[in-house]
């Protein structure tokens, strides 16, 4: 009995009709944060608020009556704060009066402590129990006779095991093998005390009366006054409604979560889910599909590490922010390829914790469509030679580049020599080929830092970078990008086993920032090249 007044979880507080505290357990005196004798000092109602005494006072001569009650009372701690206690409320009238009356003094526990000690175990709604080596019961409480054993006079337990009570329910009940489940795993868990000589701490389940019921359970090795371990003692609480609203709840969630995830996956877009740190949590189907990723790689993985280096940056930026407007971003997948996203990010709560959502759209077909297109605006469909709108675009930035370092620049005007007869007499199949195979050795025959369009027709435009400031050595260096050109033109075609022969015009302006008009300079080139076709084509000329 000991045991229970001393180490039990339960609050316990013992007084008399004239209110002052006689007894009370560690655990009540650990929660008010006063001593023992400092309790003492004091009544009960002190120990409570004024809305509590007063809730307190109108049950008392019940308690006092022997009937007991419950109420929910807060009681005050010596450091200014209040708890809020579940109050058993228990009485025996006569001894307590008779006790006060005959001392006469500050009253201390009664001898017959054990009545006591029987009564509080009695009352509590806990169940409380002791053993004996060989797992037969020395002491059962009230409440575990009526919910474990199914018996009602506690005497009936002495002497019994639970394989016994096990043995006799199922006698009883042979059309259900689990009716009643408990008694073995009961055994166990005190065989393990037993074994370890240490109190431990259980959650038994079984069927009792063909119903799934869950107990926590704090069993302690029992000994004698001889220091002699002669068995176990216990306390066990009924927490299956406890149990059964936490399987509620993770059923609830579960359903919630299969809903999540369906929604999740039913989206045509991949979505992420990062933690405060910024690591992966979750995410849906399409995300692996989009990245190449297994679940082991997605799981943790850093929001930076989805995308290229150049779009870190941008992300960074964007990341503490919810997003109202989606933004491009270039993503990497596994294998380390590139491609192209829309991202749109938003914070929000998931399981009560604030998480942030990447909903990610792959758009590379869209950016190859929108390339595609783009091309097809700015080159020639032809030969795939800038065209003409594209050009004169590109000579502003060119014009730009030429203001800051002063560089000459050469606009070669190239028109070719006996194409419209070839055209005419092979057919234009034979000439759009033959453009072709032009544009192709034209390109052959310049730098990176040069461009070449397709001006019109037979006509083609250079762009020539000399990078010099000397207007002499810049006419050298596009004197011999020139004679470059016209070697490669003028080399033979074959084009469907026919030999095709043909030369080029090229006509020449040199320019740096002083002069802006590209109308202005392209016609000074073009007289140039009708210059070069008077001394018999195949040749270049100078403009001026």
């Amino acid at each position: 009995m000991e045991y229970f007044l001393k180490d039990c979880e339960y609050k316990i507080v013992i007084n008399p009709e004239n209110g002052k505290i006689i007894e009370c357990n560690k655990a009540y005196s650990e929660l008010v944060g006063y001593s023992k004798d400092e309790i003492f000092e004091q009544a009960l109602l002190e120990r409570m608020t004024v809305e509590n005494t007063i809730m307190f006072l109108e049950v008392l001569d019940d308690v006092i009556a022997g009937t007991k009650a419950m109420i929910t009372a807060d009681h005050n701690c010596k450091n200014g704060e209040k708890v809020r206690l579940d109050n058993y409320l228990i009485s025996r009238r006569h001894s307590y009066i008779e006790i006060w009356m005959k001392k006469n003094r500050p009253p201390q526990l009664p001898i017959h402590r054990r009545r006591l000690l029987d009564m509080i175990i009695d009352y509590a709604p806990d169940m409380f129990w002791a053993k004996d080596l060989q797992g037969r019961y020395l002491f059962t409480n009230k409440a575990l006779c009526e919910k474990l054993l199914d018996i009602e006079d506690q005497r009936d337990a002495i002497g019994k095991t639970d394989i016994f009570f096990a043995l006799r329910q199922m006698a009883a009940h042979p059309e259900n093998p689990s009716w009643y489940t408990m008694g073995e795993m009961r055994q166990n868990s005190d065989e393990l005390v037993i074994k370890h000589l240490t109190p431990m701490h259980f959650e038994e389940h079984g069927k009792v009366k063909g119903k799934e019921i869950y107990l926590d359970v704090h069993k302690a090795p029992l000994y004698n006054c001889d220091g002699v371990l002669i068995g176990t003692v216990g306390i066990g609480r009924d927490i299956t409604l406890q149990k059964e609203f936490e399987t509620k709840v993770e059923e609830e969630q579960l359903k919630k979560m299969e809903l999540f995830e369906s929604l999740l996956n039913s989206t045509i877009e991949g979505l992420l889910i990062f933690d405060e740190n910024r690591k992966c949590i979750h995410y849906n189907s399409p995300i692996k599909e989009i990245f190449g990723y297994s679940d082991d790689e997605l799981w943790q993985k850093d929001a930076l590490s989805f995308a290229m280096d150049s779009s870190k940056e941008l992300i960074l930026e964007r990341y503490p922010k919810s997003d109202k407007e989606p933004y491009e971003v270039l993503m990497k997948r596994r294998d380390g390829s590139a491609f192209w996203a829309l991202v749109r990010g938003k914070f929000m709560t998931l399981e009560g914790k604030k998480v942030k959502v990447w909903a990610i759209v792959d758009i590379s077909p869209l950016k190859e469509k929108e390339r595609a297109i783009t091309f097809q605006a700015e080159h020639d469909p032809l030969t795939n030679l800038i065209n003409r709108r594209h050009f004169f675009r590109i000579f502003e930035s060119v014009l730009e580049s030429a203001d800051r370092k002063r560089q000459y620049k050469g606009l070669l005007f190239i028109d070719l020599d006996r194409f419209k007869p070839i055209n005419d007499t092979m057919g234009h199949n034979i000439g759009d080929q033959l453009l072709q195979l032009v544009a192709q050795r034209l390109q052959s025959s310049l730098r990176k830092s040069d461009l070449i369009s397709r001006f019109g027709g037979d006509e083609f435009l250079a762009l020539i970078s000399t990078e010099t400031t000397d207007i002499e050595d810049a006419k050298k260096r596009i004197s011999m990008i020139a004679e470059k050109i016209l070697r490669a033109i003028k080399a033979p075609y074959r084009i469907e086993d026919k030999s095709v022969e043909i030369g080029a015009s090229i006509g020449i302006t040199v320019f740096n920032s002083s002069e802006r008009d590209l109308n202005r300079l392209i016609l000074d080139a073009d007289s140039a090249m009708y210059e070069a076709k008077k001394k018999g084509g195949n040749s270049y000329s100078f403009s001026g």
